[in-house]
């Protein structure tokens, strides 16, 4: 078999011989140990989070009809029936691909049976499709991977999807940089959602062990202590008391001394859309409680300063 080198080569070889090698034995074939293997030593690397996993699959003891590969945080789910994963998913002629945000169905469909677990799901995508924005994929239900019980599954299980031409697929930056988009979003969306615990019988979870110590290496944007103060500086000067600006909540009136100069800080312009250190001043600062600075990044993308305002009932500040 041929070196694979890249995430088009690979999408190209399951696409080119998944049908010759579905009519083969499935034990130790080279495509399936391909389609497990370098599917991770593929896209693993490219993974700036620790807690994305990769999993390739033929199928579990014989071929299946639609081959997968899935990128998934392992913190939302172990496994691939049950929960939100970004799926490769080949319709079952192999002439289409999708790039996809989907549900794994396999508890759905154990635990609700098919129609119930289906109606369920379409509730869930709609919602999602209804509140988060994704502009470089599809929402809507035309995708088409087959007539199998399985293929129809997964048409039904998907949230937003790219279609590829698998005889044509474009070149591998395009590909790897649509996949890093969806990465990107995915880690956004299951951080604002718990649409991936809908089936979770809690009744039967294991005890767990916490509070490892664990190092993490992020990038994050660095913030001016100074300007928060002088924000808060100004407003006691100003008003005597630091209320949230949307709703009117003091901590002081209620929790006492301890919160007397506790408030969150909301940036109007949001800094993690800037691409370089950017000058930002008081005016640019809003002074929010938690529920309210919660309201605006309860979706992606959050709501601008003007539609929080706008939308609580009883603006303090008009």
């Amino acid at each position: 078999m041929e070196k694979i080198t890249n995430l088009k080569e690979l999408l190209e070889k399951i696409a080119s011989d998944y049908k010759a090698a579905a009519s083969q034995p499935f034990a130790k074939h080279p495509l399936a140990n391909l389609i497990r293997d370098k599917s991770i030593e593929i896209i693993a690397p490219s993974l700036d989070d620790e807690d994305l996993k990769v999993k390739g699959s033929p199928g579990k003891g014989a071929w299946a009809t639609v081959p997968w590969i899935a990128i998934y945080n392992k913190h939302e789910t172990g496994s691939a029936k049950e929960g939100i994963f970004i799926f490769y998913l080949f319709s079952e002629d192999l002439q289409r691909l999708y790039l996809t945000l989907a549900f794994g169905v396999m508890n759905p469909i154990r635990s609700s049976g098919r129609k119930k677990a289906f109606l369920k799901m379409k509730y869930l995508i709609l919602d999602a499709r209804g509140n988060f924005k994704l502009s470089e994929l599809r929402a809507d239900d035309n995708i088409k991977i087959g007539k199998s019980r399985f293929g129809r599954a997964y048409e039904k299980a998907v949230i937003f999807y790219k279609e590829y031409n698998t005889a044509n697929l474009p070149g591998n930056e395009v590909l790897e940089g649509d996949l890093k988009k969806l990465i990107s979003f995915y880690e956004i969306y299951i951080a604002e959602s718990n649409l991936g615990t809908n089936w979770t019988d809690f009744s039967k979870a294991k005890p767990t062990s916490e509070g490892k110590h664990l190092l993490r290496q992020h990038f994050v944007r660095e913030q001016n202590p100074s300007l928060i103060k002088e924000v808060k500086k100004l407003a006691l000067k100003k008003y005597g008391e630091l209320r949230c600006e949307v709703c009117g909540f003091s901590f002081f009136e209620h929790y006492g001394n301890r919160a007397r100069d506790f408030i969150e800080t909301h940036y109007k312009k949001p800094i993690t859309k800037t691409q370089a250190p950017e000058k930002i001043q008081i005016k640019d600062i809003a002074l929010v409680c938690s529920n309210c600075h919660r309201m605006i990044h309860l979706k992606y993308p959050g709501l601008s300063w003007e539609e929080i305002r706008s939308l609580y009932h009883e603006p303090l500040f008009k």
